[in-house]
């Protein structure tokens, strides 16, 4: 019996399950049975494991991913030391720490705004940034349910999703027509352009160029087949 060797094909397409590396947090959430869910995501620039401790953290870490100026997410960077307002040292180990295109450096703070109101969070956040090496990051950004609406949430899975997996051929495709757009134009207009109607991937083609930032939404509302969007003037593609 000859045995036929397994390998990838040149038409199969680009949208299958791929194994990810390792989470690089310095702390890996609960793993206690009574322990609240710990959501796992995939980063789409490295293809890295993302551990959340909480569906509020997951729903921000998808939001910053999806932001066009985010180079990289990680998840538990390396604690920091501060001074409290009691003149305490205190070391706190952020949500997360973005990177941006820019070369700019954000340390993240999920909390509920209930929470975050109730412990003053604003205002420890500026006690930290005040005391915080830049060469660990230049500022703080504090989210809270309040950013997280749930269209921001679903488009966000959305070009998280589309750019976890993508199809280099409708990818290609799509970039033809977004470089030729002049004006705002639905999406299911770029997917006939592209000759990509009927194509079960043609939506998801079109989502990573918004998470690009080479078009965007002309109304912050839930992408949708009829949402229109225009092309990002002076952006360089990606």
């Amino acid at each position: 019996m000859s045995i036929i060797p397994a390998k990838l094909m040149d038409d199969e397409p680009a949208h299958r399950w791929r194994e990810p590396s390792r989470s690089a947090a310095t702390r890996r959430p609960s793993e206690k049975p009574n322990a609240a869910a710990r959501p796992i995501l995939v980063s789409p620039d490295d293809q890295r494991e993302i551990l959340c401790e909480s569906e509020l953290e997951a729903k921000a870490a998808l939001i910053l991913m999806a932001r066009p100026d985010c180079k990289h997410l990680r998840e538990q960077p390396a604690p920091i030391r501060y001074v409290d307002h009691e003149g305490i040292e205190r070391r706190h180990t952020f949500d997360f720490l973005m990177v941006l295109w820019s070369g700019v450096r954000l340390a993240i703070v999920v909390k509920p705004v209930l929470i975050a109101e109730r412990r003053a969070l604003s205002a420890l956040v500026r006690l930290m940034a005040a005391q915080m090496d830049p060469r660990f990051a230049s500022g703080i950004l504090l989210m809270t349910d309040l950013m997280m609406s749930r269209a921001t949430v679903a488009n966000a899975r959305l070009i998280h999703d589309a750019k976890r997996l993508p199809d280099p051929r409708l990818d290609h495709a799509v970039r033809e027509v977004v470089a030729t757009l002049n004006g705002a134009t639905t999406i299911i207009s770029i997917i006939r352009a592209a000759g990509l109607y009927g194509h079960d991937q043609a939506f998801y083609a079109v989502a990573p160029a918004i998470g690009r930032g080479t078009i965007a939404p002309v109304k912050k509302e839930l992408i949708t087949p009829d949402t229109l969007v225009a092309r990002v003037r002076n952006k360089e593609a990606r």
